[in-house]
């Protein structure tokens, strides 16, 4: 990668978030850019449909592909609802460092601060701050069978004991960013998903983002797809609404990805609090771990991009490295993260130099290698990038 080039690609951003740019010229280099990938990603991957949000200084953009039901035939279209998995943990990182900001929570305080039911346990020693960077020690990425309710989840949580060493191993976790979101709420006394609302969803204008999708919006709500065709959509859970229980929309979710690229006029004490989420803690191979956001410095080739979200990082146990003090966000990075449910894939990537940004919704989870490597040439062959 040889530098960073403001091509014709930025300038084709349109103002408008309901379709891709008014310009019949401007929307003929930019469909001619995106439409043979992402049709050629469907094609390979069986995925019904895809919403796919361009952000740049001068607007978002926004192509649909496909179907948000086979059954139906119902096209994708702007208000169509994906589930964007773990995507949603970028939201709950948004409301913690929200309430850091604030002064309601301190994210390097013992977990059992804001959560007494857990005193004399381990997350005596525990933080937000690990939670948020999966840095606990081994929190297991999924809710245990036995657990089914609040009790049950805080009963494990007293009895668990670290299988590694707090802040030296990175293991992803719903479990982790699960209690952040717990911890969070208690320390505005509040309810998780009430708090999310006020302090993050209305303040940045995500009208259609849901926990429970109302009746009288799923008429939108896609239908997603197992590896096996068949339709499928999130069964609540235990710390759902906190880890990956978000339905929202591609441009309620570019509008996120905006508000991080300092492209939305948000309130002050909210960006800091955004901004604050994309603070470098840890390095973890060549990726770095921020406040659930994962980043990589530039230049950045493509197999690195695909093993740090490949399986290995999200399944297994990896060494983890403190940066100290933390680093303060950089603009000379690639910040990404996949969001998946078992009918829906999602994948989010943020170019703060350019102030470029690149938002995929798909009601189909497939591989992550096939998300970064569309993203990658999407960036690539709109000039935002010089490809190696």
């Amino acid at each position: 990668m040889k530098g960073w080039l403001l091509g014709v690609s930025l300038t084709l951003l349109a103002g408008s978030g309901a379709a891709l740019a008014q310009d019949k010229a401007s929307n003929k280099q930019v469909r001619e850019v995106l439409d043979p990938i992402v049709e050629s990603l469907m094609e390979a991957q069986k995925i019904p449909g895809m919403a796919v949000a361009l952000v740049g200084p001068r607007g978002t953009t926004i192509a649909h592909y496909g179907v948000a039901d086979r059954e139906t035939g119902t096209a994708v279209d702007d208000d169509t609802l994906f589930e964007i998995g773990s995507l949603s943990k970028t939201f709950t990182a948004t409301l913690a460092s929200q309430a850091a900001t604030q002064g309601e929570l301190d994210l390097e305080a013992p977990v059992s601060r804001y959560l007494p039911e857990l005193e004399g346990s381990a997350f005596d020693e525990i933080s937000g701050l690990n939670l948020g960077t999966h840095t606990t020690g081994g929190l297991p990425l999924f809710v245990p069978d036995e657990v089914t309710d609040r009790a049950s989840l805080m009963n494990w949580f007293r009895q668990w004991q670290p299988p590694e060493t707090m802040g030296e191993v990175r293991t992803y976790s719903n479990l982790g960013i699960g209690l952040l979101g717990l911890e969070t709420a208690a320390s505005l006394d509040s309810e998780f998903v009430p708090a999310m609302r006020s302090h993050v969803l209305e303040p940045l204008g995500l009208q259609h983002t849901w926990y429970e999708v109302p009746d009288d919006q799923m008429a939108h709500y896609a239908m997603g797809e197992n590896k096996d065709g068949q339709p499928i959509r999130v069964a609540p859970g235990v710390l759902d609404d906190e880890a990956y229980g978000i339905k929202t929309t591609v441009g309620d979710l570019a509008k996120l990805v905006r508000a991080n690229l300092h492209l939305a006029d948000v309130d002050a004490e909210l960006q800091q609090a955004i901004d604050a989420t994309r603070q470098d803690y840890y390095r973890v191979g060549d990726m770095t771990q921020d406040l659930i956001w994962e980043q990589y410095p530039l230049p950045v080739a493509l197999d690195t991009l695909r093993a740090g979200n490949g399986y290995d990082m999200i399944l297994e146990p990896n060494a983890a490295e403190a940066i100290a003090p933390p680093q303060a966000p950089r603009d000379d990075v690639w910040i990404n993260k996949t969001g998946s449910t078992n009918g829906f894939g999602g994948y989010v990537v943020m170019l703060p130099g350019e102030q470029m940004g690149l938002v995929m919704l798909a009601n189909k989870n497939y591989p992550n290698d096939a998300r970064v490597d569309a993203a990658y040439r999407i960036l690539s062959g709109l000039d935002v990038i010089d490809a190696l």
